[in-house]
């Protein structure tokens, strides 16, 4: 009886020797690829030619910017000029030719001249000219200081003098159109400057005039509920101090407001500097009537003369102060 793994044994043999034969020609085949590569890398390598790599590349460079590919990215060399100057193609786009209009004043150089020469005329002329603004500006303020000085002296003095005398002010005063305050006596004044910090130059800014005129008798006037409160705005608007009685009927509905004007006024005046205009504003509140008024005078104007037609007009008096200020 025959042993069942001899055939096995041979099958197995057999197939070790073809799988080694093939494993023998594969690795020779390999081995012959890679010195054919190798032979041929090494031709390449003795056959490279560097210039004539250049030259091509060069060409092709030539080539691309006579299509205008290279313009579209954006990015320009200079061209070398004689002399050693340079020039550079601006891209035709917005924001270079701005760019060209803000650094072209910067750019264009008086030959006769040298730069730091050129930028130390123009800071002279700049500074001539700031020093002019600057001392006109002074002199405006200091005539403007010294007018209101002059007005706060005078004023100062007239408050003191006449919170003393409380002299009767010869002026009625209207109110609503038809009825009028009347037999007014001086009862107190005040006057007061502002000025600008020392640091600053301590120039006065301002002067403020007030006082209190009151009188005997009180105005009593009536209106229809449907203008009454409107009427009382207005009484208040002008500063006045007034008592007001409402009488509604069952459904509370305002039929008509009794006002009660006191007899007393109370008087505003400020002198301000205007820089702008180098002139002195006179804003007043119930001066010479209700209401308020507004005079433009210049610093020059004033003067002993004109303060006095100031006054007379506080007292009510003939003046001439409107006169005098068309004169400025």
């Amino acid at each position: 009886m025959s042993d069942p793994d001899t055939p096995r044994s041979a099958q197995a043999q057999i197939a070790e020797a073809i799988r080694a034969k093939r494993e023998r020609r594969s690795s020779q085949s390999i081995q012959a690829e890679l010195e054919a590569m190798e032979t041929a890398l090494l031709a390449d390598i003795n056959s490279f030619d560097l210039d004539a790599v250049a030259r091509r590349v060069r060409a092709e460079e030539e080539q691309f910017r006579a299509t205008g590919l290279i313009a579209g990215t954006g990015l320009e060399f200079p061209d070398i000029l004689a002399g050693g100057a340079t020039r550079v193609e601006a891209p035709d786009s917005a924001p270079a030719r701005q760019a060209e209009a803000v650094s072209a004043p910067v750019l264009q150089l008086d030959p006769g001249g040298g730069l730091l020469e050129q930028l130390r005329n123009q800071a002279e002329i700049c500074l001539n000219h700031q020093n002019a603004e600057q001392q006109h500006q002074s002199l405006l303020e200091s005539r403007l200081d010294h007018a209101l000085r002059q007005v706060f002296a005078y004023l100062h003095e007239l408050v003191q003098q006449l919170n003393v005398i409380k002299p009767p002010i010869a002026r009625n005063y209207l109110v609503a159109g038809s009825q009028e305050l009347q037999g007014l006596v001086w009862q107190q004044g005040f006057a007061d400057y502002r000025s600008r910090p020392q640091s600053a130059g301590a120039a006065m800014e301002s002067v403020s005039f007030s006082y209190r005129l009151a009188g005997q008798k009180e105005l009593v006037m009536e209106r229809d509920g449907t203008v009454a409160e409107k009427f009382g705005q207005a009484l208040f608007d002008l500063n006045l101090d007034v008592k007001v009685e409402e009488f509604r009927n069952e459904r509370r509905y305002l039929e008509r407001a009794r006002f009660t004007v006191l007899p007393e006024i109370k008087v505003n005046v400020r002198w301000e500097a205007d820089l702008n205009s180098g002139t002195l504003r006179v804003l007043a509140r119930n001066l010479e009537r209700l209401g308020s008024m507004r005079y433009s005078i210049a610093p020059e104007a004033v003067n002993r003369a004109l303060l006095d037609e100031f006054g007379r007009m506080v007292l009510g008096q003939p003046h001439q102060f409107p006169r005098l200020l068309s004169r400025c």
